[in-house]
């Protein structure tokens, strides 16, 4: 194998960028209805505190794992319009989701959106690493 220089991942740190002001939003979001509720710990039986703090959770355990692999794709072939649009996919889907699932438990088009936004582009980017690493084995 040979080694090669990387590149930037200029794409990939736009969208961490953009997605860590989502995820302070969605933090502030929890912090402001902790204290409105006087809840600390846990939702305290507040179903709207409990959404709240779902939507933080659900974008804290899929963003990580996508910007990796995001990330990783940038850095083995550069920034390519792939890189660009996965990373517009997911900003978007992770923004509806957390909008619909702030607002309403139930299923809406906002958490479809953002289900199928967010896994058909780690799903790509997933299958496109796999096919990167196989082709230099």
């Amino acid at each position: 194998m040979d080694l090669e220089l990387v590149n930037m991942p200029l794409y990939t740190g736009l969208t961490a960028a953009l997605l860590t002001i989502i995820q302070i939003g969605l933090m502030f979001s929890v912090i402001k209805m902790r204290g409105d509720a006087g809840v600390f710990i846990g939702s305290g039986g507040n179903e709207g505190l409990e959404r709240r703090i779902r939507a933080h959770g659900n974008f804290i355990e899929n963003v990580p794992t996508f910007l990796v692999c995001l990330m990783l794709i940038e850095l083995m072939v550069g920034s390519t319009l792939l890189v660009a649009l996965l990373g517009g996919v997911v900003l978007v889907a992770r923004l509806a989701h957390a909008i619909a699932l702030s607002a309403n438990s139930g299923v809406t088009a906002g958490r479809l959106v953002g289900t199928v936004g967010t896994v058909i582009p780690m799903l790509v980017a997933a299958g496109y690493l796999v096919y990167q690493v196989a082709s230099k084995l």
